[in-house]
């Protein structure tokens, strides 16, 4: 590889750079956000607790970046991925022989495993009732 062709992509790169700090600036803030409500949604478990809180609640997967259809907690971050997603993701890796690393932004879960996840039945039931409520199916 020529050196001006190294340049040159590296030129490209460093005009990508502001994109990328608003993505990590964005994705910073919903991880922030999540933390926050994790706190106050742990002992909310009737629905009209859920009602309140999950308007400030991100069911969107980090990895799929669509609404969580089964949503899974990981028990030693906790934090949230679409069943399916995730564990498509961790047989991948596992394939070749590498760790999934949690895509939580500033998360240092960098080994979870199948055995970590559990299905959230309140998530699932936030996401039904944010679905109903906002007349998606």
């Amino acid at each position: 590889m020529s050196l001006s062709s190294v340049q040159s992509t590296l030129s490209t790169l460093k005009s990508c750079q502001p994109d990328i700090r608003a993505c990590m600036d964005m994705v910073s803030d919903v991880a922030l956000g999540i933390v926050e409500t994790a706190a106050e949604n742990e002992e909310e478990e009737s629905d009209e607790d859920i009602a309140v809180t999950q308007s400030q609640t991100n069911f969107t997967c980090p990895l799929t970046q669509v609404e969580m259809v089964n949503p899974v907690k990981n028990r030693k971050c906790g934090h949230h991925y679409d069943q399916e997603a995730v564990l498509e993701m961790i047989k991948a890796k596992h394939k070749n022989k590498k760790k999934f690393r949690c895509p939580k932004v500033g998360c240092g879960n960098a080994d979870v495993q199948q055995s970590d996840l559990e299905l959230d039945l309140v998530m699932k039931r936030m996401i039904q009732n944010h679905k109903r409520q906002s007349g998606k199916t």
